[in-house]
């Protein structure tokens, strides 16, 4: 059994125009992505801060181990996430995949 889980995290830009229908898209596929093995937690949202490098939107996904990443990444359901992206996402995001303590963690 493995020790370490992983956090899979995107920065992006969404286009400025992108409307309400647009986010509406994007947070229900990804609700539709909780469902999936191995995924224990998805956060999605705007940033609201200045240290953000330029990116104005955040999404995290925790997975209980290293090898779902390899389920969720041709999945169906992200493929049509990566769609809906690709239409209101202005530039490509930055991507950091990273090991964690075995969820759940003894201290965050």
């Amino acid at each position: 059994m493995s020790e370490e889980s992983l956090e899979h995290i995107l920065f992006m830009n969404l286009k400025e125009d992108a409307s309400d229908a647009d986010i509406k898209r994007l947070t229900d596929c990804i609700e539709e992505l909780k469902q999936l093995p191995g995924v224990l937690n998805i956060s999605f949202g705007k940033n609201f801060s200045d240290r953000s490098g330029g990116y104005n939107w955040g999404y995290r996904v925790l997975f209980e181990k290293k090898s779902d990443l390899d389920v969720y990444g041709p999945h169906p359901t992200h493929e049509r996430l990566k769609s809906i992206l690709n239409e209101v996402r202005a530039g490509p995001p930055l991507v950091c995949d990273f090991l964690v303590p075995k969820f759940p963690f003894t201290k965050y």
